[in-house]
Parts: C-alpha cells; structure tokens; sequence
C-alpha cells in the first residue's frame, strides 16, 4: 500500500508560522543588543555594561558601583604613596 504525500494544509502552515515568530520573539527579549565596555580612568578598571535597546534601560552593570569607589580609593592611596 502506497501513502500519497499531501502538502500542508492552511491550518498547518499557520501554525508554523505563528511557532517561528514565537521564537524570533523570544531570541529578542533573551538577548540584549548592547554591551558597552569602557575604562575608568580613576579605578584602572573596565566597566561593562548590558542595556537593553528597546527601553534603553540599563541591565548589568559590572563592577558595580561600591567596587568601583574601593578601587578608586585604592588607587588613590597608591598615588599618594607615590607622591611621597
């Protein structure tokens, strides 16, 4: 007995349309589309920073901001040690 290949009803072909924007979807809420590194010139240190580009809302951000005043105060002390 021979099965006849038939193509995908419109049902189907909604529905796989309707899975594959559910997917794109979720890739763009999962991944930010912006990650920002700079040096801090005080602390010596590289700052990274994730922003969501949609909101333009910041994410991460690392260091944070206690570690970064701790490496600048530690590398103030450096300086004035130097400075000696």
């Amino acid at each position: 007995m021979r099965v006849a290949k038939t193509e995908p009803g419109p049902a189907a072909e909604a529905a796989n349309r309707r899975i594959a924007e559910h997917a794109a979807a979720q890739r763009s809420e999962l991944a930010p589309a912006k990650v920002a590194v700079a040096l801090d010139q005080e602390s010596q240190r590289f700052i990274s920073t994730l922003t969501d580009t949609s909101t333009a809302e910041m994410l991460r951000k690392y260091p944070s901001e206690s570690q970064l005043a701790y490496s600048r105060a530690v590398m103030a002390y450096l300086r004035a040690q130097i400075g000696k």
